[in-house]
Protein backbone atom coordinates (compact mmCIF):
# COMPACT_ATOMS: atom_id res chain seq x y z
CA UNK A 1 0.00 0.00 0.00
CA UNK A 2 2.58 2.52 0.78
CA UNK A 3 4.53 1.19 -2.46
CA UNK A 4 1.63 2.39 -4.17
CA UNK A 5 1.09 5.86 -2.27
CA UNK A 6 4.58 6.86 -3.38
CA UNK A 7 4.58 6.29 -6.80
CA UNK A 8 1.38 7.50 -6.97
CA UNK A 9 2.57 10.46 -5.86
CA UNK A 10 5.76 10.17 -8.01
CA UNK A 11 3.37 10.12 -11.34
CA UNK A 12 1.20 13.14 -10.11
CA UNK A 13 4.48 15.15 -9.20
CA UNK A 14 5.93 14.20 -13.13
CA UNK A 15 2.49 14.76 -14.72
CA UNK A 16 2.59 18.24 -13.06
CA UNK A 17 6.36 19.03 -14.35
CA UNK A 18 5.46 17.74 -17.80
CA UNK A 19 2.61 19.99 -18.00
CA UNK A 20 4.04 23.41 -16.50
CA UNK A 21 6.77 23.19 -19.30
CA UNK A 22 4.16 22.57 -21.97
CA UNK A 23 2.56 25.62 -20.73
CA UNK A 24 5.98 28.01 -20.79
CA UNK A 25 6.12 26.49 -24.40
CA UNK A 26 3.27 28.42 -25.82
CA UNK A 27 3.75 31.70 -27.77
CA UNK A 28 3.18 34.61 -26.46
CA UNK A 29 3.55 38.41 -27.24
CA UNK A 30 6.16 39.53 -25.35
CA UNK A 31 5.23 43.36 -26.57
CA UNK A 32 3.99 45.55 -29.09
CA UNK A 33 3.48 49.00 -30.30
CA UNK A 34 1.42 50.40 -29.59
CA UNK A 35 1.36 48.81 -26.71
CA UNK A 36 -1.95 47.75 -24.91
CA UNK A 37 -4.06 50.02 -23.78
CA UNK A 38 -2.14 53.32 -24.33
CA UNK A 39 -3.20 55.99 -26.09
CA UNK A 40 -0.80 57.97 -28.96
CA UNK A 41 -1.12 61.19 -30.61
CA UNK A 42 0.05 60.21 -33.75
CA UNK A 43 -1.69 57.59 -36.32
CA UNK A 44 1.34 54.71 -36.35
CA UNK A 45 3.02 54.00 -39.84
CA UNK A 46 3.13 50.37 -38.55
CA UNK A 47 2.84 48.16 -35.71
CA UNK A 48 5.42 46.15 -34.30
CA UNK A 49 4.79 42.61 -32.44
CA UNK A 50 7.39 40.90 -30.61
CA UNK A 51 6.71 37.50 -29.50
CA UNK A 52 8.38 35.07 -26.74
CA UNK A 53 10.17 33.00 -29.41
CA UNK A 54 9.82 32.43 -33.56
CA UNK A 55 6.16 31.87 -34.56
CA UNK A 56 4.61 31.79 -38.15
CA UNK A 57 1.53 34.72 -37.92
CA UNK A 58 -1.02 33.59 -39.70
CA UNK A 59 -3.51 35.96 -39.34
CA UNK A 60 -3.33 39.67 -38.20
CA UNK A 61 -6.81 41.77 -38.30
CA UNK A 62 -6.65 45.70 -37.40
CA UNK A 63 -10.35 46.53 -36.36
CA UNK A 64 -11.47 49.65 -36.27
CA UNK A 65 -14.98 50.56 -34.48
CA UNK A 66 -17.14 48.66 -36.85
CA UNK A 67 -14.56 48.48 -39.70
CA UNK A 68 -11.43 46.51 -40.45
CA UNK A 69 -8.41 48.56 -41.25
CA UNK A 70 -6.01 48.14 -44.32
CA UNK A 71 -2.56 46.70 -43.80
CA UNK A 72 0.38 44.74 -45.13
CA UNK A 73 -0.28 41.58 -43.78
CA UNK A 74 0.60 38.42 -45.20
CA UNK A 75 1.03 35.51 -43.48
CA UNK A 76 4.35 33.84 -44.19
CA UNK A 77 5.63 30.67 -44.04
CA UNK A 78 8.94 31.33 -42.36
CA UNK A 79 8.67 31.64 -38.12
CA UNK A 80 10.08 34.53 -36.78
CA UNK A 81 9.90 36.70 -33.23
CA UNK A 82 9.57 40.26 -34.82
CA UNK A 83 7.09 41.41 -37.17
CA UNK A 84 6.79 45.10 -38.47
CA UNK A 85 3.17 45.63 -40.24
CA UNK A 86 2.59 48.76 -42.46
CA UNK A 87 -0.84 50.26 -41.29
CA UNK A 88 -1.57 52.89 -44.57
CA UNK A 89 -4.57 55.11 -43.96
CA UNK A 90 -4.40 55.35 -40.01
CA UNK A 91 -6.95 57.81 -38.63
CA UNK A 92 -8.08 58.73 -34.99
CA UNK A 93 -10.11 56.27 -33.14
CA UNK A 94 -9.89 53.40 -30.81
CA UNK A 95 -8.13 50.21 -32.05
CA UNK A 96 -8.02 46.61 -31.40
CA UNK A 97 -5.02 44.03 -33.14
CA UNK A 98 -6.45 40.42 -33.11
CA UNK A 99 -3.48 38.09 -34.15
CA UNK A 100 -2.94 34.09 -34.35
CA UNK A 101 0.38 32.51 -35.02
CA UNK A 102 1.45 29.29 -34.73
CA UNK A 103 4.62 28.44 -32.92
CA UNK A 104 7.29 26.24 -32.80
CA UNK A 105 4.95 23.99 -30.12
CA UNK A 106 2.70 23.51 -33.23
CA UNK A 107 -0.02 25.37 -31.32
CA UNK A 108 -2.30 28.03 -32.73
CA UNK A 109 -2.44 30.79 -30.11
CA UNK A 110 -4.70 33.46 -30.75
CA UNK A 111 -5.11 36.53 -28.98
CA UNK A 112 -5.51 40.32 -28.98
CA UNK A 113 -4.60 44.17 -27.87
CA UNK A 114 -6.01 47.50 -28.08
CA UNK A 115 -4.71 51.09 -28.42
CA UNK A 116 -6.68 54.63 -28.98
CA UNK A 117 -5.09 57.00 -31.37
CA UNK A 118 -6.28 60.73 -30.37
CA UNK A 119 -4.25 64.03 -31.34
CA UNK A 120 -5.79 65.63 -28.57
CA UNK A 121 -4.50 63.25 -25.68
CA UNK A 122 -2.08 65.61 -23.08
CA UNK A 123 1.55 64.11 -23.09
CA UNK A 124 0.42 62.22 -19.54
CA UNK A 125 -1.92 59.60 -21.32
CA UNK A 126 0.02 59.34 -24.77
CA UNK A 127 2.37 56.41 -25.25
CA UNK A 128 4.50 54.38 -27.45
CA UNK A 129 4.58 56.79 -30.45
CA UNK A 130 7.29 55.86 -32.58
Amino acid sequence: MKLRRVLGSSALLLLLSISSLAVQAHTALKESTPGDGVTVKASPAHLDLVFNGPVRLIRLELMGVGHEMPTNFEAQAEAVANYRIETPGMHPGEFTVNWAAIGADGHTVTNSFSFVVDPTANEDSAGGED
